[in-house]
């Protein structure tokens, strides 16, 4: 079994008492939140209760004003819009979100995503010069543009507005558009910083709605209701992978309220061909919704995904949904063998299998796929991962991944001059680099790296150590209060000590499926993949705990995510 470092929580226990007191809680549940910086009563019951009321207003976004009035001429002037988009999740439900919007107004609106292969990421000369054939008068551009600073200098020269919509981080000169929204600039007094681009895009259409409201707009015209479009935002939100905190919690846990009976045909037909019943959940989003609307992006054109996520029957929906279905087993059969061979070449080369990071390139990758792959290899390899792809022109792209919270993002900061561009987060990057380079910025990313002081963290938080007998529904459910779970607000994760095993099977000859007791009831459990067949007669075990519902019964399910073996 995989050796990690466990490290359990050690809550003050003031603060815990007097939540658990206060709000006729479990102290259990108390102590999870103040694990995450919650030590007031008054601050849990706001983290607890939280609605969409609580959402800050748009207009704390820098540079919303200007957007929305930019946005207003074009509503009463009939100027035609462009929305353009990023071909991952984020941007394509951004895309569709402002598109949808724009046109329940009655705006005359087109999108446009650019092909991954033949225009790469970010607004480029051939969409805008195609864009100004179509006579559109005004460009915003969702997840993407943060650095267009020539881009949007070309498009005031074409004769087009220019509205930047973006979360992504970016140092030096903005461009110089009719507005610039971006949470992440330095004087921005939004406090959700951390929001996705169809986070971003989501607050211009809330903010424009609110104007137009007060301008008397709806007196003629039916006013679109914002929670229709939170099944976007949580979708885009999940896929992206940014922070859970307080805005976006509240973003996706009313968009999951509404994904479970979604009123959008695309995504109904979507959670039809997946397998997904009325019980949605982060992890539906992540690892099933998520990739098949990237599928379309990565193998092909993103378009197709638009076209789902605003289909008006369900026959289109259902006949979309198929395709993109399709296209991801496509996409899975590819991401296998590309990770096949990257395996090959880190266990050939000891260079590479020594290293504090991993730089690898081959043109016979599919550039599409190659950041999947890139994030399965820092896992395995347990460091950051840059999975290149080399076209016949000698010019490669690629994506890399982090791992163990190392932010590569700084790293590659300091790499600059032998890239010829990058972009991205902490976690995730994406590299344009000529193939003549790759050696010198696999050296270079190496050393930078060292020189950061920065480590891969190979340890286990856990939020408290408890016994088999503490476990029961009002547990769980409290447990479930504090959801939806993902990056800034973790799943908690327990310890029980010296458990012993009742029975254990394999399921689909890869998850191991057991019971377990210890003075008291029996309790299921299910460890995915995990790394032995037969496990030993008692054991310490890490575990998240959720619900297991069957035949309309529901009971506590433990969710290994890691085990020890306890010498007898």
């Amino acid at each position: 079994m995989k050796k990690r470092k466990w490290v359990v929580a050690k809550p003050a226990k003031g603060p815990v008492g007097r939540i658990s007191a206060k709000l006729d809680i479990l102290p259990i549940t108390a102590e999870l939140l103040v694990n995450r910086g919650i030590n007031s009563a008054q601050d849990a019951e706001a983290f607890l209760s939280a609605s969409l009321s609580d959402l800050p207003s748009p207009f704390l976004m820098k540079g919303m004003e200007e957007a929305v009035a930019r946005l207003c001429r074009c509503v009463y002037e009939k100027e035609k819009i462009a929305v353009y988009g990023d071909y991952d999740v984020d941007g394509v439900t951004a895309t569709s979100l402002l598109t949808g919007f724009l046109r329940a107004l009655g705006c005359d609106v087109t999108y446009y995503i650019p092909d991954r292969f033949k225009e790469g990421y970010g607004v480029n000369s051939k969409a805008l010069r195609d864009l100004k054939e179509r006579q559109v008068n005004l460009v915003i551009s969702v997840d993407c543009g943060i650095t267009a600073v020539d881009e949007v200098a070309q498009a005031r020269t074409l004769g087009m507005d220019f509205i930047v919509t973006d979360h992504h981080n970016f140092c030096g000169q903005l461009p110089e558009a009719a507005a610039v929204l971006n949470p992440r600039q330095a004087d921005c007094r939004y406090p959700g910083k951390e929001v996705s681009g169809v986070g971003v895009a989501f607050n211009l259409a809330l903010a424009l709605r609110r104007t137009l409201r007060e301008e008397g707009f709806f007196e003629t015209v039916e006013e679109p209701n914002m929670g229709d479009f939170l099944d976007l935002v949580s979708l885009g939100t999940v896929s992206d992978r940014v922070p859970v905190g307080n805005v976006n919690r509240i973003m996706l846990k009313e968009g999951l309220k509404r994904m479970r009976s979604p009123k959008r045909l695309g995504l109904w037909a979507l959670k039809e061909v997946s397998g997904i019943g009325d019980g949605i959940e982060v992890f539906d989003l992540g690892f099933r919704l998520g990739p098949r609307i990237n599928a379309a992006g990565r193998l092909d054109s993103a378009d197709k995904a638009v076209e789902l996520l605003l289909a008006e029957s369900e026959e289109d929906a259902f006949l979309l949904a198929e395709f993109l279905d399709k296209r991801n087993s496509e996409r899975r059969g590819i991401e296998e063998r590309i990770l096949s061979d990257a395996t090959r070449m880190v266990e050939s080369v000891p260079e590479y299998s020594n290293s504090n990071s991993l730089v690898l390139s081959s043109r016979e990758w599919h550039r599409g796929v190659v950041g999947i792959v890139a994030s399965s290899l820092a896992g395995s390899c347990g460091k950051p991962a840059f999975l290149i792809s080399v076209d016949e022109n000698g010019v490669g792209r690629g994506s890399g991944r982090s791992f163990g919270g190392i932010n590569i993002f700084s790293v590659l900061s300091k790499c600059r001059d032998l890239l010829v561009e990058f972009g991205g987060h902490a976690y995730a990057a994406g590299v344009t680099i000529l193939e003549e380079k790759v050696d010198l910025f696999r050296e270079r990313f190496s050393e930078e790296l060292e020189k950061s002081g920065q480590k891969p963290e190979s340890k286990l938080n856990i939020d408290s150590e408890i016994s088999l007998a503490s476990i029961d529904d009002t547990l769980v459910s409290e447990i479930e209060s504090l959801s939806p779970f993902g990056e800034g607000n973790p799943e908690p994760l327990f310890l029980s000590k010296a458990v012993s095993v009742v029975s254990q099977n394999l399921l689909k000859n890869q998850h191991v499926m057991f019971r377990v007791k210890k003075n008291g009831p029996v309790f299921s459990c299910i460890w995915f993949y995990a790394s032995r067949k037969r496990l030993p007669e008692k054991m310490d075990l890490v575990f998240s705990l959720r619900f297991n519902v069957r035949s309309g019964e529901r009971e506590p399910r433990l969710f290994i995510k890691d085990a020890r073996e306890v010498m007898q």
